[in-house]
């Protein structure tokens, strides 16, 4: 059995500020950011640790999919550990799932070991995770669809 690979929502790009990231988009671009929100995680897990921290997140429509940009604002997060080690730059690939633990439990089944590196929920309802070592660089987000409202 394997995990089959959902559609792509979305690219997350770190960026060390969101503002002058969003600001060239539209220059070179001509496409603006949307849905721009601050989000604190009180009681996540950063590489099984419990961490506390916060970040702004905006997104480009790029019509069959999103580049969400995000900026880290304070505590330990993939975000800050991402921009001390590699710079700004493609983090993530966020996929779409029913759930997030049958998924875990597919890719297990099919002989993968998910090495999960931060594991939060936003405003205590929607629960999503990055996986590291299963693609060919970028992390992989998983989003519970309920996130979505589906």
């Amino acid at each position: 059995m394997s995990a089959a690979l959902p559609p792509l929502l979305h690219v997350g790009i770190v960026v060390a500020d969101l503002d002058r990231a969003a600001a060239d988009y539209e220059r070179r671009w001509s496409v603006e950011v949307e849905r721009v929100r601050d989000l604190d995680f009180t009681t996540a897990r950063f590489h099984g640790q419990e961490t506390s921290c916060s970040a702004r997140y905006g997104f480009i429509n790029t019509g069959a999919s999103e580049i969400e940009l995000i900026q880290p604002l304070s505590g330990r997060s993939p975000y800050t550990e991402f921009l001390e080690t590699a710079g700004e730059g493609v983090h993530h690939l966020a996929y779409v799932v029913g759930s997030i633990d049958q998924h875990l439990a597919a890719l297990r089944e099919a002989g993968e070991e998910p090495r999960v590196a931060f594991d939060a929920t936003i405003a205590d309802q929607a629960r999503f995770v990055y996986l590291d070592g299963l693609a060919h660089g970028p992390v992989i987000e998983l989003i519970e669809s309920e996130l979505l409202g589906g």
